[in-house]
C-alpha cells in the first residue's frame, strides 16, 4: 500500500469539504439542488460540478501513464445531489476534461466517469435527496470505483501495465473516493440538521411571540400596538433595536438608545425601509421583513444589532417566521374590523327599518279617528311618537327588558287598531327581569315578524303572547303566534346569508357574536298551528364583549 499517495489523495478532501460547507450554506444553490430541472439551475449546477471535478482531476497524482485522482467524487456527489440529468452533464464534461489529460487509461477513465454520475442520478431520483444516508453515498462510490477498475483491467492496454496499476492504486483511490463522498454527504446532511433545528427554534419563538402579540395587534397596526409589540419582539429576541412601521411612518422603536428616538422618519409603502435607527446608535447589522396584509405592504419589522454583533441565520428566520405571523394578524384584524362596520351598518338599517306601508297605514288610521275618536287619535299618535323616538335614538349597545317591552307595547296598540277585535295580545312578563340588559333592537323585529307575516294574512282570530321568564341560569324571551306558520325551509331561508330584509338574521348574529354558540335564537314554526320564535340569554354576565 502507497501510504504517500494515499495522504497525496486526501489532500484534496479539504476542496471536497470546503464545497460542501459551501453548497450547503448557499441558498441560491439549495434551491437549485432542489430543483434541478429547470435550464437555469441545470447550467448552474452543472458548471459547479464540473469545475469541482475537474478541479480534482488537475490535482491528480500521475502514476505509470495513468493518473489517481479523486474526479469521480465530485461527479458521484453531482448526480446525488442532483439528479441524473446534471450527474450525467457533469459526467460527460469531467469525462472529456479526463480524456483530454490523456494516459493509456484516458478513455476507459472517460466512459467510467459519464456512467458513475448517470448511475448517482438514477439512485437519487429512485430514493430521493431527503431519504439518501452517507451510507448509501459510500456505496455508490464503492460501486463506481469497482466498475471503474472493471473497466480499466478489460479495456485499457497493454493489460499488464493496466493490472500493475490497479495493483497499486486500486486501495488507495477506492478508499479515498468513499471517504471523500462520505464526507461531502455527512457534511450536507449535518447543514440540513443544523437548519432545521435553526428552523424549528425560529417557529417555536415566532410562534410564542405571535401569541402574546394577539392582544394588541387585534386592533390593528395602530401606535399602541405596534409598541407593545415592538417591546415582546425586543424581549424575547434579545435583539439590540427593534422597529415597527407601517407603509407612512415609524409607529415604534424599542432598543438601547430609544428614548432618544422621536417617531418621525417616513416610510414608502413598497420600499425596503428608510433610516429608523437614530443617529446616535450604531447598527453594523439589520434585517427587515415586510408586514402585508391582503397582498399590499402594510408596513415593515426591522432587526437590528449593535456593533460588533452580526445578524444570523437565526435572526434572518425569526424575522421572516415573526412578519409572516404578523402579517395574518394584521390581515385578520382588519377582516374583523370590516365584519363589525358591516354589521353596525346593518344595525343601523335596522333602528331605520320602518315599513313604509304600516307608516302608511297608521297615519291613515290616525286621520281616520280624528272626527271620530280624538282620544284614540291622540293614544295612537303617542304610540308612534314612542316607536319612532326608540328606532332614531342612537342606543347604547344594550338597553333594559323594560325599555324594550314599552316600545313593543306601542308597536301593538298600533298593531291593534288594523286589526280591530281579531288581534289579542297576552303577555307574561316576569317583573324580576324587567332590569335586565339585553341587546338593543332584538325583540321588536320579532313581534313585527309575527304579525306582518303570521298574523296579518290570517282571518280568524289572532293571538301574540310575549312570555319572559327566567330558566335555571338563561332568560327565555318567547314570541308566539297562532298564524300561518312556515315550513322549515322558509324557516333556515330567514337566517341564510342573503335573506330578505335584515330584521331576523341579525338578530340572530347578534346573539351569536355576544353571547356564544350555547345562546341566541331559535324558530319553531309548522305551517296553520302558528310560529314560536325564542331567544335564550345567559341571567348573568359579568363581562359582555360588545360586537360593535
Amino acid at each position: 500500500m502507497d501510504l504517500k499517495l494515499i495522504f497525496d489523495l486526501l489532500s484534496d478532501m479539504a476542496l471536497i469539504a470546503m464545497a460542501a460547507y459551501l453548497f450547503g450554506r448557499t441558498p441560491y444553490i439549495i434551491q437549485c439542488v432542489h430543483n434541478p430541472f429547470t435550464f437555469k439551475n441545470w447550467a448552474v449546477l452543472t458548471f459547479i460540478f464540473s469545475v469541482l471535478s475537474s478541479l480534482c482531476t488537475f490535482n491528480g497524482v500521475p502514476i505509470g501513464g495513468a493518473l489517481a485522482s479523486m474526479r469521480l467524487v465530485g461527479t458521484l456527489m453531482s448526480g446525488i445531489m442532483c439528479g441524473p440529468l446534471v450527474g450525467f452533464s457533469v459526467g460527460i464534461i469531467a469525462g472529456i476534461h479526463r480524456y483530454l489529460v490523456g494516459g493509456f487509461t484516458a478513455e476507459v477513465c472517460a466512459i467510467a466517469t459519464v456512467l458513475g454520475g448517470l448511475f448517482a442520478g438514477m439512485i437519487r431520483h429512485k430514493i430521493g435527496l431527503n431519504n439518501l444516508t452517507w451510507k448509501t453515498a459510500a456505496l455508490v462510490a464503492f460501486m463506481v470505483e469497482v466498475l471503474q477498475k472493471s473497466l480499466v483491467l478489460v479495456f485499457a492496454k497493454p493489460f499488464e501495465a493496466a493490472w500493475n496499476l490497479e495493483l497499486l492504486i486500486a486501495f488507495p483511490t477506492t478508499l479515498v473516493t468513499v471517504l471523500g463522498t462520505s464526507v461531502f454527504m455527512l457534511i450536507i446532511k449535518d447543514i440540513q440538521i443544523q437548519q432545521e433545528l435553526y428552523g424549528a427554534k425560529a417557529a417555536e419563538l415566532s410562534l410564542e411571540i405571535a401569541h402574546r402579540t394577539l392582544p394588541y395587534l387585534r386592533h390593528g397596526l395602530t401606535l399602541t400596538s405596534a409598541k407593545e409589540t415592538g417591546k415582546i419582539i425586543y424581549e424575547l429576541t434579545k435583539m439590540d433595536a427593534v422597529s415597527i412601521s407601517n407603509n407612512k411612518e415609524v409607529l415604534a422603536f424599542i432598543g438601547s438608545e430609544s428614548q432618544n428616538h422621536t417617531i418621525e422618519s417616513p416610510l414608502a409603502a413598497k420600499q425596503k425601509i428608510v433610516k429608523d435607527i437614530p443617529d446616535d446608535f450604531v447598527s453594523d447589522s439589520f434585517v427587515v421583513a415586510t408586514l402585508t396584509a391582503h397582498g399590499a405592504v402594510a408596513g415593515t419589522i426591522k432587526l437590528s444589532r449593535s456593533a460588533g454583533r452580526v445578524i444570523s441565520e437565526m435572526d434572518i428566520r425569526i424575522a421572516d417566521g415573526v412578519a409572516k405571523l404578523l402579517s395574518g394578524q394584521i390581515e385578520l384584524a382588519e377582516i374583523d374590523h370590516q365584519k363589525k362596520m358591516r354589521k353596525k351598518a346593518e344595525f343601523k338599517a335596522l333602528q331605520a327599518q320602518i315599513n313604509p306601508h304600516f307608516l302608511f297605514n297608521t297615519i291613515n288610521i290616525i286621520m281616520s279617528f280624528c272626527r271620530t275618536n280624538p282620544d284614540t287619535a291622540r293614544k295612537l299618535l303617542e304610540h308612534l311618537a314612542t316607536m319612532l323616538h326608540y328606532n332614531f335614538t342612537n342606543h347604547e349597545d344594550f338597553v333594559t327588558l323594560e325599555e324594550e317591552i314599552n316600545t313593543i307595547h306601542a308597536y301593538l296598540e298600533i298593531a291593534k287598531s288594523r286589526f280591530g277585535s281579531r288581534l289579542q295580545i297576552k303577555t307574561n312578563i316576569d317583573p324580576n327581569l324587567l332590569h335586565t340588559k339585553i341587546p338593543v333592537l332584538s325583540i321588536q323585529p320579532l313581534a313585527e315578524n309575527a304579525i306582518q307575516h303570521g298574523l296579518f294574512p290570517k282571518i280568524a282570530e289572532c293571538v301574540l303572547s310575549i312570555d319572559v321568564y327566567r330558566q335555571e341560569d338563561d332568560v327565555v324571551i318567547c314570541v308566539t303566534d297562532n298564524g300561518i306558520g312556515m315550513n322549515m325551509d322558509k324557516v333556515e331561508r330567514l337566517f341564510a346569508t342573503h335573506s330578505e330584509g335584515i330584521g331576523i338574521r341579525n338578530v340572530y348574529m347578534r346573539l351569536k357574536g355576544i353571547y356564544g354558540q350555547h345562546y341566541g335564537l331559535n324558530i319553531d314554526s309548522k305551517p296553520g298551528y302558528g310560529t314560536v320564535t325564542t331567544i335564550r340569554i345567559p341571567y348573568e354576565r359579568k363581562a359582555i364583549q360588545h360586537a360593535y
